[in-house]
């Protein structure tokens, strides 16, 4: 008995030094290099009424030049199967995601750190970056059968001038559209988190550590479908070889669920904790 309760204690300060468990966290910095278009735990977004445009996660880019060291990543649109679309979306691969750690009692949230590279001072074609997550359906007021789960929070291409704020989007019945946070676009670094909250079920919008908004709906059961967006003037074909594509760095999602050898580890320790008692009431 005296080995299981020192057993107990060493696990106890290995993975306890001073604090509780860690939380679930992952983190992308793009700085080891992949093979192909894609990092291998992300993919291309689909599209759920066809055939989807194509975003490139392209190897990693020298950050050097937007003033920055180390590398990130390169999100080019590099094709679209009808010239209406004006986005290319990659997420997070769902079976690389801990279950159920994104769900709402868990407090989710996603961070990345966008390049913006200023906005226009006219309608000539850009591309900007949006933050994006597709919370699961639970509301189907489309034909009694779909919602419209999408969230978008960055830069907006349609944006010019004065009117070039960060803007965020819920969308679904009643939704409002697109909102300004009121925080104009810079040229430079920006973090970018949204956050879903428990305690009101609201998306919390933040820029540079600071909040600067929330969605009006209040019934969203995760975060879900963690993704990252370019958005483009279309028609894509109109933009040659010189293809639109954002720039970005430290992609985390995360929560407050225990990360799985947290998990692992409260197993031991209770199972311990159990042999330790049934030894006691046995002897």
């Amino acid at each position: 008995m005296r080995q299981l309760a020192l057993l107990t204690v060493a696990l106890a300060a290995m993975v306890l030094p001073g604090t509780a468990l860690g939380a679930y966290e992952v983190t992308y910095d793009f700085e080891a290099a992949w093979a192909g278009d894609y990092h291998p735990d992300w993919q291309n977004s689909d599209y759920r009424h066809g055939e989807p445009p194509v975003g490139k996660m392209m190897q990693q880019v020298d950050l050097s030049a937007y003033g920055r060291s180390g590398n990130g990543l390169k999100l080019i649109a590099d094709s679209a199967p009808q010239d209406w679309m004006w986005w290319a979306i990659v997420e997070v691969k769902e079976s690389t995601i801990l279950p159920g750690a994104l769900n709402k009692v868990y407090n989710p949230y996603l961070q990345v750190d966008y390049y913006d590279p200023g906005p226009a001072t006219s309608p000539d074609p850009q591309a900007t970056g949006q933050l994006y997550a597709l919370p699961s359906w639970v509301n189907p007021y489309i034909d009694g059968s779909e919602d419209w789960t999408d969230v978008q929070f960055g830069a907006r291409f349609n944006q010019y001038g004065d009117a070039a704020d960060y803007y965020y989007v819920a969308a679904g019945e009643g939704s409002p559209g697109w909102v300004t946070t009121g925080v104009d676009r810079t040229v430079g670094w920006h973090t970018l988190k949204m956050q879903l909250l428990d305690a009101d079920g609201k998306i919390h919008f933040f820029i540079d550590g600071v909040e600067v908004g929330q969605s009006y709906r209040d019934d969203y059961i995760d975060l879900g479908g963690v993704s990252l967006a370019t958005m483009f003037t279309a028609p894509l074909s109109g933009w040659g070889d010189d293809k639109p594509y954002t720039i970005w760095d430290n992609y985390t999602f995360g929560s407050e669920a225990p990360e799985p050898a947290s998990l692992v580890i409260w197993s031991l320790l209770a199972g311990l904790g159990v042999a330790l008692t049934w030894r006691r009431r046995s002897a």
